[in-house]
């Protein structure tokens, strides 16, 4: 994701709450609440009004191969394979379900929203993730949403957009709160871990439905050069004014 105007916000957010450093695995611990107005996120906020909206897919006990039952808009859509896939893993333990989600999602093609949107940024929903892949922000909100139909509590899930220090780059991953621990899911790990595992993550920011915590100063240069926005899979773009 690449949009300046997010990121500038969300900067002069942290200049004004001025949050503590945090270590991953206590997003939930700590960070300073932003509350429930997302302004500052407004791909979040519409991810959150479509998905309440959203209709299932039709399902047609003998389709016609020539005619296919798609759902009318493509965003506002909850694909019969993704409903059908969380009714296979509904009654298996928490831990299961949380790996099932991942290696699921974990999938789909890596695509960049310039390729997908012809947009710099996009969140996706998760039936147009389903349908044509995404960047590390739609893994982490098709997972959220997944883990939500499976009856965890947005509460222990947060959308966690991380400064990976290793690579120098923006990332989005999902914190999952569950059987006294925080995990992590993440479109670059195949199995599911421990948060506190992430130690190259240091989370700037996380939201989830109800709300939204900053969590630390993300590292930037003032004057003529500024950081284009958003947590990206990709190199952070560096603008000359």
């Amino acid at each position: 994701m690449r949009s300046v105007s997010i990121l500038q916000k969300v900067i002069l957010a942290l200049f004004l709450f001025a949050p503590v450093s945090a270590h991953a695995s206590s997003v939930f611990q700590s960070g300073t609440a932003g509350g429930r107005n997302f302004t500052l996120f407004p791909f979040w906020q519409q991810v959150i009004s479509d998905m309440a909206i959203a209709q299932p897919e039709p399902v047609v006990a003998h389709p016609d191969p020539m005619h296919p039952q798609k759902c009318a808009y493509e965003r506002l859509c909850i694909p019969a394979a993704w409903t059908s896939f969380l009714d296979s893993i509904r009654k298996l333990p928490r831990r299961d379900q949380m790996n099932a989600v991942n290696a699921w999602a974990n999938t789909r093609p890596y695509v960049e929203d310039a390729q997908n949107y012809h947009v710099s940024d996009y969140w996706a929903t998760p039936g147009q993730f389903l349908a044509h892949g995404g960047d590390c922000e739609d893994y982490a909100i098709a997972k959220y949403f997944s883990l939500v139909r499976l009856g965890f509590s947005a509460d222990d899930l947060r959308i966690v957009i991380v400064d990976d220090t290793n690579l120098n780059v923006f990332h989005a991953v999902l914190a999952v709160r569950a059987d006294g621990n925080v995990w992590l899911l993440d479109n670059q790990l195949q199995h599911v871990v421990p948060m506190d595992v992430a130690v190259q993550y240091a989370p700037i920011y996380s939201l989830n439905e109800h709300g939204w915590w900053m969590h630390s100063m993300p590292k930037i240069t003032l004057g003529n050069v500024v950081i284009s926005a958003g947590p990206s899979e990709d190199d952070r773009h560096f603008v000359q004014n």
